[in-house]
């Protein structure tokens, strides 16, 4: 996805809702001291809630200075290297819960001081990516800065702060909803319903096959990979062959695609293979037949044999005309 157009509109909608530019890197600048070692202080709150450099005060409030002041000094050296395992990171965020009880306010201190590796919690990222919910502030937070950490790639940035206002955006931008939908559908797919996954990904049935195999619906999975087979195996049929017609009436009609396709020279050889892919697509779509791990990736590795025959030849315009 364009990572420049999300960040450039994150900071339109700012300026047109608010009147104002927005500053992080001067907050980011004034808080290297904490990062060093240093305990937060009440005074690095008010920086990091001064209206000057983005609208804070317009979601968000600290508590009183008399009511977390002296608390703040137990995050003296937690900011040093949190990420340096998960433990120090969870004592980190617990830290920081105890004193402000409002897991909002932890994450925006948290980004500003690390904006390598965290973002804000926020509604409208919540609502686009999905993320598991937590038992606790902990969990929640942790399970919610590992997707905007996955998705770091997916918008070539370097930082998790990053990719909040590009998530951000997108969340304000309904008509972009659908391109990043596909998005979670091919990075994260158990953030998906079977609805949306479906939508996303309607044109790779062997992408729904490999969601599904990953979360051990063999069945599923093996109703996806079935289709996959067959639209592969048909391709490839009608590459080197022509449109199918029956040529056998005693046989079933892959059956018949199948012997008609392995006395092609570039299948000589594959008829006992590919027979044993159709055996696994039948028991795959019968209710009543036992479809197993082994079976959904055999048939999920044979169609995506298939699948690279076909787009290789597509590659150099192979296909025979009708």
């Amino acid at each position: 996805m364009d990572s420049e157009k999300y960040k450039k509109s994150f900071y339109e909608i700012i300026k047109s809702r608010f009147n104002r530019e927005v500053d992080f890197a001067s907050i980011e600048k004034g808080l290297e001291h904490v990062r060093n070692g240093d305990a937060l202080t009440y005074a690095d709150l008010e920086l990091i809630g001064d209206e000057r450099y983005w609208p804070f005060k317009q979601y968000w409030m600290w508590p009183a200075k008399e009511q977390i002041q002296d608390k703040l000094k137990e995050t003296k050296e937690k900011f040093i290297d949190p990420v340096r395992n998960e433990e120090r990171e969870r004592e980190l965020i617990r830290c920081l819960s105890a004193i402000f009880r409002n897991l909002s306010l932890v994450s925006i201190v948290m980004r500003f001081v690390w904006p390598e590796y965290y973002a804000i919690y926020s509604r409208p990222n919540l609502k686009i990516i999905r993320i598991e919910r937590g038992e606790d502030d902990v969990e929640e937070y942790m399970n919610y800065i590992q997707v905007m950490r996955l998705l770091k790639g997916s918008f070539g940035v370097e930082r998790v702060a990053d990719v909040d206002i590009i998530v951000w955006a997108i969340a304000k931008e309904k008509k972009e909803h659908d391109g990043f939908l596909k998005l979670l559908a091919e990075q994260l797919p158990e953030n998906l319903t079977p609805g949306e996954l479906f939508n996303s990904l309607a044109d790779d049935p062997l992408g729904i096959a490999n969601v599904y195999i990953r979360k051990e619906d063999y069945k599923t999975s093996g109703f996806w990979a079935s289709q996959a087979f067959e639209i592969y195996l048909r391709d490839e049929y009608r590459r080197l062959i022509g449109y199918p017609r029956r040529r056998d009436p005693e046989k079933g009609e892959l059956q018949d695609i199948i012997d008609q396709l392995s006395s092609t020279p570039e299948y000589h050889g594959w008829g006992d293979y590919l027979h044993s892919l159709r055996w696994r697509r039948n028991k795959a779509i019968h209710p009543d037949y036992e479809f197993t791990k082994v079976d959904v990736e055999a048939l999920i590795d044979g169609a995506g044999e298939l699948k690279q025959k076909v787009e290789a030849a597509k590659n150099k315009k192979v296909f025979r005309s009708k």
